[in-house]
């Protein structure tokens, strides 16, 4: 209802549409002329609304959201070669672990072998003495 009453002198006011906007006149006061080189103008009056600057301020807010959205695009495209880089530092790490850990079991299988060659050993040797 408020929002009625609101527009409604809005309607009985003497606001008219024009080709560049919104205008108290009902014809654009426009008024053409070449100058001295011989290139054409156009002088005119200015409107209450210009559907060009109407146009600028939505093109403006669309840049701002394209830049928004690039921003965020370049945030996002950061972040995956962040992760990236950690997924790769992870399987370096995990490879350096499975190598020690086989040459661990190596020394631990040589360690074993040793031990059974100098208890053979020491078994020759204890027979060989008797």
């Amino acid at each position: 209802m408020r929002a009625f009453i609101f527009a409604l002198p809005l309607v009985f006011s003497a606001c008219y549409l024009n080709e560049r906007g919104i205008s108290s006149t009902y014809y654009n006061d426009c008024k053409a002329y070449y100058d001295a080189a011989g290139v054409y103008h156009e002088g005119c009056e200015p409107n209450i609304i210009e559907f060009s600057d109407a146009k600028k301020l939505v093109n403006a807010k669309k840049t701002a959201a394209q830049q928004e959205l690039e921003r965020a695009n370049q945030e996002r495209v950061k972040d995956e070669a962040a992760i990236d880089k950690l997924e790769e530092d992870f399987e370096k790490e995990e490879d350096e672990a499975r190598k020690r850990a086989t040459r661990a079991a190596k020394a631990t299988r040589a360690g074993e072998l040793t031990n059974k060659i100098e208890k053979q050993n020491t078994q020759e040797t204890k027979d060989f003495g008797e």
